[in-house]
Parts: structure tokens; sequence; C-alpha cells
């Protein structure tokens, strides 16, 4: 295989287009309180779809991975909820797990996380976290400093997605200037682990940067070994930098 069709493969991965079986994890724990499902706006006015959790002054907003796929983060949006936040799922303007992932596409995450957050906001937040994965990670970092985020963290994410024209620019790094947590498996095969380092080294303080061993990518890793120490992190930080 040539160095150019390896680069591709490992894209379509990144965006959901290249199948992976653990997209469908055989069994699924209950959430542990109901949520309501809504339609809400993008900053551009296209409609999307998510589903809001517990109630709060403080929001936390939940991007998917290129796959489009919200229900890891349906799974694990109650453990915020129970701890007194309110908490938005929600999918991408674009087709659930599509194989025809586009610059279009890839552009549009970000007036679709604006309208996420204004949405929440809608609903009484004051504060806003933002959790993304993968190429949720990305379009976190690109309005992060914009939204004035309270705090973000980031899973599995590269800075640059060259093939799809997407990248979190110089600018939008230097305005992350709210706590960050970054996170990525140490033999991730999707985007290696040294890419989501390079991403976090470009960030300024305050940082921290978390290794996972094993090679789930993304929120794949609520899957395996490392679920359980996931969920903690996640909880830790967002209750420690954006209490409820």
């Amino acid at each position: 295989m040539t160095v150019r069709l390896m680069a591709v493969a490992l894209l379509l991965a990144l965006v959901g287009c290249a199948p992976d079986v653990r997209d469908a994890p055989a069994t699924a724990p209950a959430p542990s309180q109901t949520s309501d499902a809504v339609t809400f706006p993008a900053e551009d006015g296209v409609a999307l779809t998510g589903r809001v959790f517990g109630a709060g002054t403080t929001a936390v907003v939940l991007s998917n991975m290129g796959d489009n796929d919200p229900v890891p983060w349906e799974r694990f949006a109650p453990a915020l909820a129970d701890r007194g936040y309110l908490v938005l799922s929600y999918s991408f303007r674009y087709p659930l797990r599509t194989r025809t992932f586009t610059e279009e596409m890839a552009r549009g995450t970000v007036p679709d996380i604006l309208g996420a957050v204004a949405y929440v906001r809608g609903l009484g937040a004051t504060r806003v976290v933002l959790i993304g994965a993968s190429l949720g990670g990305m379009a976190v970092g690109k309005v992060a400093g914009m939204v004035g985020a309270a705090a973000v963290a980031i899973i599995s994410s590269p800075r640059d997605l060259p093939e799809y024209g997407f990248v979190v620019t110089s600018a939008e790094l230097a305005a992350m200037t709210g706590p960050k947590l970054f996170v990525a498996s140490e033999a991730d095969t999707t985007v290696p682990i040294a890419a989501t380092r390079a991403y976090f080294d470009e960030t300024p303080e305050p940082k921290q940067f978390q290794s996972f061993a094993g090679s789930e990518h993304g929120v794949h890793i609520f899957d395996g070994a490392q679920g359980d120490p996931l969920r903690r992190l996640l909880i830790d930080f967002v209750t420690t930098n954006a209490a409820p």
C-alpha cells in the first residue's frame, strides 16, 4: 500500500467511513435517568436533533466522532446529569456513518456545535463545558474560545485533517484559555497518540494530558478496559473546573 493510500485509509477511519465492529458494542448499560428528544437550529439554521439530560445552569455539550453516532455519549451523559449538570448530546447535520464524507460536512460541524451551545444557553445555562472525541474534538477546539467555554475535554483528536481542509487554527488554539483535558490511547491506530499530543502542545495553559493503555479510539475507550477510568477522569475534570 502506498503512503498516499495509507493516509486516506486513516482519514476514512477517523471520519467513520471505514467499517469498525466497535461501532456496535454487544451490550449497553441502561441510562440512570430519562432524557428528552429535542430539535434545535445550527448557527446557520440547519435543523439538528439531540437529547437533553438533567438540568442546571452549567451545561455540558457532547460532540460526536466522525461516525456521528451519539449513543456512546448518551450512555455517559446520565453520570453528569446525576451530578447536577444540564447535558446535551446531538448529531451533526450529516448522516450516521456516512461513507461519502466531504469537506462541507467537516466544516458543518462548526455551525452545528455553535447551535448546540446557543441551545443550552437558551435553556438557562450560564456556563458551558465542551467535550468532543475525534472529529468532535476538532470542532470543540475551533469554537472553545469563541463561545467562552468554561472547560474543554478532547479525546483522540488531531489538530488537522488536511484531506478535508479542516484545521484548528493557531488563533483558535490561542483562544482556548480555559482549563483543558486531552485524552488518547497509547496504541490508537486511527489517530496516533502523537497527533493528539501535538494538538495539546499547541494550546496554552492550564491543560493536562492523560494517556490510557490500549488501542481504543475516541468514545470506544468507554467500551474497553479503560472505560471506567475515562468516565471518572471526565467527571472529575468537569466537576473540578465547572461545578454545577
